[in-house]
């Protein structure tokens, strides 16, 4: 098929080729013409010429001169070659013109004349050659012809661009609306279109799922219905005021879901213009829910933050305090024999020395979250040996309409932790699960392996993608209400009565403990009972070698010495006479200052070091110099606060534990001997 391009460089070719080939033809056809005239001239001019009849023959040729454009015409005879000689008249301008520039040529025309068959004589003549008129004639006829064809060519040739135009741009706006529709579908928002009235005309793949909608359906369902009660009055009186073409930000309304379920969403409305008039709306739906629950996170977190420097500063100042209440009736002990009556008074305000402490450490755990050397446990191990406590079989004895019930699984994944940290969570939800029930009821403890590719909202919390071993702990109690279940997990919150069945800080202990080994804390509550489910991430390694318990007589000294530098009086004093009960020579210093001055003319094979020491330089500034005197100085960090970055830092640098106040014989002798082994 030829291009238009092509097609306009061909016809004129064709135009000539024809035009050629027609004037060919009629100059041949006048030729032939010309002869058959001549002769027949010769025949009729016969008679006279034999009558010798000079003046009718004159008459004729003078005729036929004008009529068929001769020059000349003459006649000879065998008597007289002259017998007859006739001219035409002078030509034209316009042919004398033609003539000259060789338009109009000349033929030269020979004819015998006949008489009864006899030759009698010859007509000769010179004709002019006029085809250049009927030639000019032609051609203007052919390029009329030729101007009607391309016209003609040009239309069909120009329909068929505008065909093919329409054809592409067809195909174009197709696959443009196509391929918006895809990225509309593709969106994560909720895209809708309406008419003036709010009545739903389009609705994007997200939106008909999320509102349950089908082509019938959405054509019937005006948008307002999609918006909550509560805010449906502000929805419309913003979709109004949007079709004013007046910018609007967006607003956060409450939209309903078919099955009655609400959440928050941010909704913006546009006009949708269609030839400059406003045709209905264009509506985009945002669910913010994770956003709301990001936001209640990071308030719970935020405040639980707060809470927990208040709580920091408190527990340090109690546990100062209950070193006295810890440390001396453990040393009065020692001396009084078994049957004095003092004894009992003792042992009861030692232990009650060491609950305070228990509670303190919560409030540590609350304010500072969990800071010590992980180690990988099997987490049912845990449970069992919770399980066959002295406290667990005191607190089943007190309930005994209560079933204890545990699935554990066999294959459950190890997990890195803090053992005595996770220990007290369990402690603390099965205690809370035992409280819920009242009368008869069960409690089941159940462990299993979880792996997730995915993140996965776990009520208030989410469960990141990975694998984790998961403690279920769930009592057929009375459930927790819908608005305590969103505090339950803040410190000092409890519905419990104050200082009689709880402190406030169980459930605040647990959240820290598991987000401080990377977890997720879930609950779920109702009629049916309470289910908490704490998820540890996993790890694939064989458990740590546990470490039988030893009493302090196992960790008594020969008599090394060891400087105390504490910025309390009393617990230079505690210190002192629990390092003499121990074994050791014992010396002590109120400050870091005071300690250098010290080390620069004395020696201690061991320190117990108090972090935090105002004013002056804290512990660790004070070991790092105290390193510049005995490089090899080996030291114990006692302090009444939680194990924070100081304290990491001290130990990276060569100190050998961390024992926190209030401590026993036990702690203080195991921290100094493994110390000093090293």
């Amino acid at each position: 098929m030829l291009s238009k391009k092509h097609l306009y460089l061909f016809l004129p070719l064709l135009f000539i080729l024809l035009f050629v080939t027609i004037a060919a033809l009629y100059i041949e056809r006048n030729n032939l013409s010309a002869q058959k005239q001549f002769k027949r001239h010769a025949a009729i001019i016969a008679n006279d010429i034999w009558a010798l009849n000079q003046d009718g023959a004159q008459t004729y040729l003078q005729l036929a001169t004008q009529e068929q454009h001769y020059k000349f015409l003459g006649i000879e005879i065998p008597e007289d070659e002259n017998f007859l000689y006739v001219e035409s008249p002078p030509l034209s301008r316009l042919s004398s013109f033609f003539n000259h520039i060789q338009f109009i040529g000349t033929r030269d025309l020979q004819e015998t004349i006949l008489y009864n068959g006899q030759p009698i004589g010859t007509l000769l003549g010179e004709q002019y050659i006029r085809v250049i008129f009927p030639l000019l004639n032609i051609l203007v006829f052919l390029l009329l012809v030729l101007v009607v064809v391309v016209f003609i060519m040009h239309l069909y040739l120009n329909r068929r661009v505008l065909e093919q135009q329409v054809r592409e741009r067809t195909k174009n706006l197709e696959e443009s609306e196509r391929r918006f529709h895809d990225l509309v579908n593709l969106l994560p928002e909720m895209v809708i279109e309406t008419d003036l009235k709010g009545g739903i005309i389009f609705a994007n793949e997200k939106a008909r799922t999320r509102f349950n909608l089908d082509e019938v359906e959405q054509s019937q369902t005006p948008f307002f219905n999609l918006i909550d009660e509560t805010t449906r009055e502000a929805a419309r009186t913003y979709f109004y005021s949007a079709l004013t073409n007046k910018e609007m930000d967006l607003e956060e309304f409450t939209v309903l879901c078919p099955q009655i379920v609400t959440f928050p969403a941010l909704v913006r409305i546009a006009p949708r213009i269609v030839d400059g008039e406003t045709t209905g709306a264009r509506i985009i739906v945002i669910d913010i829910t994770d956003r709301h629950r990001m936001q209640e996170q990071l308030h719970r977190d935020q405040k639980m933050k707060a809470i927990g420097l208040m709580a920091g500063g408190v527990a340090h100042d109690l546990n100062n305090i209950l070193s006295g209440v810890v440390s001396y009736p453990e040393l009065l002990l020692l001396e009084v024999k078994e049957d004095n009556r003092l004894k009992k008074p003792l042992e009861m305000i030692h232990q009650a020395g060491l609950a305070a402490s228990e509670v303190v450490a919560d409030l540590l755990t609350v304010a500072r979250g969990i800071a010590t050397n992980p180690e990988v446990i099997a987490p049912n191990d845990l449970i069992t040996q919770y399980l066959e406590t002295a406290d667990f079989q005191q607190l089943k004895s007190r309930h005994p309409l209560i079933t204890f019930e545990t699935v554990l699984d066999p294959d459950l994944w190890n997990i890195s932790c803090s053992p005595i940290h996770v220990r007290k969570c369990l402690m603390n939800l099965i205690i809370n699960g035992v409280e819920a029930i009242s009368g008869s009821g069960t409690l089941s403890i159940s462990t299993v392996n979880i792996e997730t590719t995915e993140n996965i909202n776990k009520g208030k919390a989410v469960l990141n993608k990975g694998s984790y071993s998961k403690i279920s702990i769930c009592d057929s109690g009375s459930g927790i209400s819908p608005h305590e279940i969103d505090h339950i997990f803040e410190p000092f919150y409890t519905t419990k009565i104050m200082g009689r069945s709880g402190t406030g800080l169980g459930l605040a202990v647990v959240w820290n403990t598991i987000r401080d080994h990377g977890g997720t804390v879930s609950v779920e509550s109702g009629e049916q009972g309470t289910t908490f489910e704490l998820y540890f991430p996993s790890v694939r390694q064989e458990s740590t070698p546990t470490s039988e318990q030893e009493n302090w007589h196992s960790f008594t000294a020969q008599g090394q010495t060891v400087l105390v530098i504490d910025d309390e009086c009393s617990q230079r004093e505690i210190a002192i006479k629990l390092l003499e009960t121990l074994g050791y020579s014992a010396h002590a210093v109120e400050s870091g200052e005071q300690a250098l001055e010290y080390l620069q003319k004395n020696s201690a094979d061991i320190l117990v070091l108090d972090m935090i020491m105002a004013p002056g330089m804290n512990g660790r500034e004070t070991y790092a110099k105290i390193l510049e005197l005995h490089p090899q100085q080996k030291a114990v960090i006692a302090s009444g606060f939680a194990e924070d970055d100081d304290v990491q830092k001290t130990i990276a640098k060569g100190a050998g534990a961390f024992i926190a106040k209030p401590y026993t014989l036990t702690q203080l002798g195991s921290a100094l001997s493994d110390t000093l082994k090293r």
